[in-house]
């Protein structure tokens, strides 16, 4: 899909900053959330996010990255290297934008102008390329993915369902995502409550990225259920999520505060809401709004609080 940012040419100097850009220097609080709707992998509600700012006309040049990288792992190649390109335009050098037009190249036959753009990439970078790929497939002008190393502290708090980190993707070294060799698997793997636990290395890399598609369809759902007025099961489906995925505490305060907002105060659903709202400010350590919203959850269960009066 088309945006209205130009492509840049080899005969005129990139564009500078329309004047709607001008104003987005201090990024809009949508663009600055976007960004992270990407890097939790909830590709979905990004994309969602980022096409409506490009059709009113509001994407910051950072943004135009975002919306290249969600339209790539959507399966949309085409557009993506549209938003590549213009991110570009614009004077923007995030690598993900130009491992984009890369394999843009590669895909229209133009394999002599695509290995050059990897090179810049891979220059750049170095391994950390394998990060940006996510388990993305990828053309032949890239080196393989190395399959027998994966991210130091991959698998610490906060790093599941990431596609490839933080804010640091916007301009990685070879040192922002160092690697370890893979530990050998045991042929009789350990099992726990939950049945045998998951093996190391590829699989909890593929699982991670599984894991945050998987939660932004799950936050798409809650998102429909809002729209429906039906709070109860939204509110079941933001708990779970947060349960199981603590890192996303963040997104899913944004959905349950906007649930709050537009439910009915009489619904019976609003309760399980603040109660959302307050578990993830406790696991943000904001322990005040945690109890405010305890308290506001009290106060609406379906019969009101109890008191010593209705006793």
């Amino acid at each position: 899909m088309p945006i209205s940012a130009p492509a840049s040419t080899s005969d005129a100097a990139p564009p500078g900053p329309t004047a709607d850009q001008s104003t987005l220097a201090a990024r809009t609080a949508d663009a600055r959330l976007v960004r992270v709707h990407v890097r939790g992998g909830l590709l979905n509600l990004a994309r969602t996010t980022l096409e409506s700012m490009a059709g009113a006309g509001t994407l910051d040049r950072d943004a135009m990255a975002d919306l290249a990288e969600v339209r790539w792992r959507s399966g949309d190649l085409e557009g993506a290297v549209d938003a590549a390109r213009a991110h570009r335009a614009l004077g923007g050098e995030e690598p993900i934008a130009l491992l984009i037009m890369a394999e843009g190249l590669a895909h229209s036959d133009q394999a002599d102008e695509a290995g050059a753009l990897a090179g810049e990439v891979t220059d750049r970078i170095g391994g950390a390329v394998d990060m940006l790929f996510a388990l993305e497939p990828r053309s032949s002008v890239w080196p393989d993915a190395d399959p027998g190393a994966m991210l130091v502290d991959g698998a610490a708090p906060g790093h599941w369902g990431l596609l490839v980190g933080g804010s640091e993707v916007a301009a990685p070294t070879p040192e922002t995502w160092p690697l370890a060799a893979l530990p050998a698997r045991s042929s009789t793997p350990p099992t726990g409550r939950g049945g045998p636990a998951q093996p190391a290395g590829a699989g909890s890399a593929s699982a991670a990225v599984t894991g945050g598609r998987v939660a932004g369809e799950e936050l798409e759902l809650a998102e429909r259920a809002i729209a429906a007025g039906d709070a109860t099961a939204a509110g079941d489906r933001l708990a779970v999520l947060l349960r199981l995925d603590p890192a996303l505490a963040p997104i899913i305060l944004s959905t349950a505060d906007g649930a709050a907002a537009v439910i009915p105060a009489g619904d019976p659903g609003v309760a399980a809401i603040h109660l959302v709202r307050g578990d993830a400010y406790r696991l943000l350590g904001r322990d005040n709004e945690a109890a405010a919203a305890y308290q506001a959850a009290h106060q609406a269960l379906p019969n009101g609080p109890s008191t010593k009066e209705s006793q």
